[in-house]
């Protein structure tokens, strides 16, 4: 993805446009017998018809619909966003297949899916359950579960003001055991999701949300060490928790110890407190610089390992009305993010893997994502770059720095 419309052409790389990727390169072979962190890709479901999106917007809805009509508010600003492999039904395992190879190929090692629990039920889940559990080459690839367990507001578009609550936070005990059940009976045990030192990964997005919901922090650790009991009971010897934060995470490394999670990382650059902004555009120079130092202030700060995000973009523009993108508004009222380019994201996986190669085990980085199109921030081939995003990937892998060659950070 590029942020800036500049530049006359189109630029595809050596990739192609549909369909063909370029072969695997291999990884670095890391000293010491360290194994190579794992890149794991956040993947956002909303790209396929769901019943109940059909009921609310009609049928056949999707995202597309909310991406198609965007166009710039400003010069330089990059709208709309085309990909380059067409409007798709990422529920058809062909589709699946197809982002399965070329985040294979280019170095992405799985998905770190949204999922989402309303009313008792899932929603969007047609994405996981009939798209990517039947992909080919699943057996080469991993995918986990992160829980979005934020309440689900209209954003298609969104308007100024309190936004309406479209499905309530499912937050309370009874809600969250029951999704719990769901993920331990269909997806932990499939012998393609992800584990961290043998552990299934499970992470969860909103922890204030839900120590709200629980009502505390005493409550909300039972809850968690109630789901590990569930899945020893399931023959999980263990799980692995990680925990998703952002600035309205209060003294996460007391609060993420009390709670018990194995691991921490980040959704997005968007997330990290006190980054630098401007209006209506900021500069991804500035946000990436400022990302190497949250990297590190936040793995000094916590008790558990941290895995860095990589952000591709930001621009949720798309998912609202004209405004004058003077201040900061609430989201998706913020800032647009401009001047990402395939060598400045490639330079932030590379400081990003060398950054987890000076820490202990385990190690991962995880990437915003891999088609958060109406959020400006995805790997997959658009109509103006191509693959150069994920090819990106493969040169930071290819140089990344070893404690004895270069400088770490």
């Amino acid at each position: 993805m590029t942020l800036s419309a500049e530049g006359p052409s189109l630029s595809i790389g050596a990739s192609g446009l549909h369909g063909e990727s370029a072969p695997a390169r291999q990884r670095p072979v890391m000293p010491d017998d360290h194994s190579a962190p794992e890149l794991l890709a956040y993947y956002f479901p909303q790209w396929h018809a769901d019943p109940r999106n059909n009921d609310l917007f009609g049928e056949g809805w999707t995202e597309w619909d909310v991406l198609r009509p965007a166009r710039p508010r400003f010069p330089g600003h990059h709208q709309p966003r085309i990909p380059a492999w067409g409007e798709y039904d990422e529920s058809d395992p062909a589709v699946a297949s197809r982002a399965v190879a070329a985040a294979l190929d280019h170095g992405v090692d799985g998905f770190i899916v949204d999922w989402y629990w309303y009313d008792n039920q899932p929603f969007l889940n047609g994405y996981l359950d009939r798209g990517l559990l039947h992909a080919d080459r699943l057996n080469e690839f991993k995918f986990a579960i992160m829980w979005a367990n934020h309440e689900w507001t209209e954003l298609y578009p969104a308007r100024h003001g309190n936004p309406t609550v479209i499905f309530p936070a499912p937050n309370g005990r009874y809600h969250a055991n029951n999704a719990f059940d769901h993920v331990l009976e269909r997806y932990l045990t499939h012998p393609s999701y992800w584990r961290v030192n043998g552990a299934p990964y499970f992470s969860i997005y909103d922890l204030p949300g839900l120590i709200r919901g629980m009502g505390g922090v005493a409550e909300t650790a039972a809850l968690l060490q109630g789901f590990r009991d569930r899945a020893r009971d399931a023959g999980i010897p263990e799980l692995h928790l990680g925990a998703v934060i952002n600035p309205t995470v209060p003294n996460p490394g007391e609060l993420l110890q009390a709670l018990g999670f194995d691991s921490a990382t980040h959704y997005t650059w968007w997330h990290h407190a006190d980054s630098p902004v401007g209006f209506p555009s900021t500069d991804y120079a500035d946000i990436a610089a400022h990302a190497r130092d949250t990297w590190r202030a936040t793995a000094a700060e916590l008790p558990i390992p941290y895995f860095p995000n990589v952000s591709v973009g930001w621009d949720p523009a798309p998912r609202t009305v004209e405004w004058n993108m003077d201040h900061d508004a609430g989201y998706p009222f913020t800032t647009i993010v401009t001047g990402s380019t395939p060598a400045l994201f490639g330079q932030a996986v590379s400081d990003a893997v060398a950054f987890v190669e000076g820490q202990g085990a385990p190690r991962a980085v995880t990437i915003n994502a891999w088609n958060e199109w109406t959020e400006g921030s995805y790997l997959e081939p658009d109509s103006l770059t191509g693959f150069a995003f994920l090819e990106a990937i493969d040169d930071a892998l290819s140089r990344t720095a070893t404690p004895d060659s270069g400088e770490l950070l």
